[in-house]
């Protein structure tokens, strides 16, 4: 046990390299420009904190998406799950962990619904999504008078969003994830259908059973996120697709977190990746950017890692050629 510790040290190191480069030039360059802010404890954990949002949804993202199934809608299952479980629970005066079960469930049956008109219907998962979408935000308006949810006035209800029980759900859905996807099954069919779909359901993997636990996960793991979402910020009914800027917002950490996964594993990986995404992002604020270049510069920095990331072997081999022409 202690051998294998030790042999996986050097692929966390690697994992989580990246957030740790992020923050310390982020912060020497606040430094240098005299903007305090970013080296305080509460900038720390303002930045893990809103990593465990992003890392939910990035989840809830890389999953289908491993199967080549891109999904638009977990940003408003996210907002109808929230306003739907949010508003019930205050409506029966109960606790945090109903609220937490009653938005899960929510969330679960939203995204199986989807699931099944996939299967159904049998059209790729970027036109049935898009039309769920739009069904599910019109939704969004019309329950509980399309008044939404103001979760967060109820300070009883939002324990999940405040330390210490925020990073403790983060290490619980972790822990899960990773079994889920390493020990069980489900992963390895998963990873099979991902590989050579054809090959996989002829070596006896269910295809449909797979796909149906899949948005099962999903689900799930959007509803721990709309819990954490409505605790924090005001829900609103979404309109005109505006539910999918949740998705896009967490397909960062998901981009970049899978890269990182090769050196140690997918939870690990996306988590890291939410990590340096945050930092970056929250680096932009202390150094006052406009919003809308901080989404240029996020989309920038991201199109320039995936560069790099996927042509990295093209690159070393350049400079070895060009040191051996030069003599270097």
């Amino acid at each position: 046990m202690k051998k294998l510790i030790i042999k996986r040290v050097p692929g966390l190191l690697k994992t989580f390299l990246f957030p740790v480069a992020v923050y310390a030039i982020i912060l020497l360059i606040t430094l240098l420009m005299d903007r305090s802010g970013y080296a305080a404890s509460g900038a720390f954990d303002r930045i893990i904190r809103s990593s465990v949002l992003s890392t939910m949804i990035a989840y809830a993202i890389a999953l289908p998406l491993s199967g080549a199934r891109w999904d638009f809608a977990p940003g408003i299952i996210i907002i109808l799950s929230g306003i739907i479980g949010s508003n019930l629970t205050i409506q029966l005066g109960a606790g945090p962990l109903l609220l937490l079960v009653l938005t899960v469930a929510v969330a679960v049956v939203l995204s199986l619904l989807e699931g099944v008109l996939y299967l159904t219907v049998r059209v790729p998962t970027i036109i049935v999504s898009l039309g769920v979408v739009m069904v599910y935000e019109a939704l969004s308006g019309v329950v509980y008078g399309g008044g939404g949810t103001q979760l967060y006035m109820h300070s009883g209800l939002t324990v999940f969003a405040r330390t210490p029980w925020v990073y403790v759900v983060l290490a619980v859905v972790m822990v899960l994830f990773y079994f889920l996807l390493e020990r069980t099954r489900f992963g390895y069919d998963t990873r099979s259908l991902a590989a050579n779909p054809r090959l996989a359901v002829n070596m006896g993997v269910r295809e449909k059973r797979n796909i149906m636990l899949t948005y099962l996960t999903v689900g799930a793991l959007l509803g721990v996120a709309a819990v954490i979402n409505a605790s924090t910020v005001l829900v609103s009914p979404a309109n005109n697709l505006s539910s999918t800027s949740l998705m896009f917002s967490s397909m960062g950490p998901v981009l970049v977190g899978l890269y990182l996964a090769r050196f140690s594993n997918i939870p690990l990986g996306i988590f890291a990746g939410a990590l340096g995404m945050n930092a970056l992002s929250y680096g932009m604020v202390i150094l006052g950017i406009d919003s809308s270049i901080q989404t240029v510069n996020l989309g920038v920095f991201i199109v320039a890692f995936m560069g790099y990331t996927s042509n990295s072997e093209r690159i070393s081999r350049f400079f070895r050629n060009f040191r051996t022409r030069t003599g270097a």
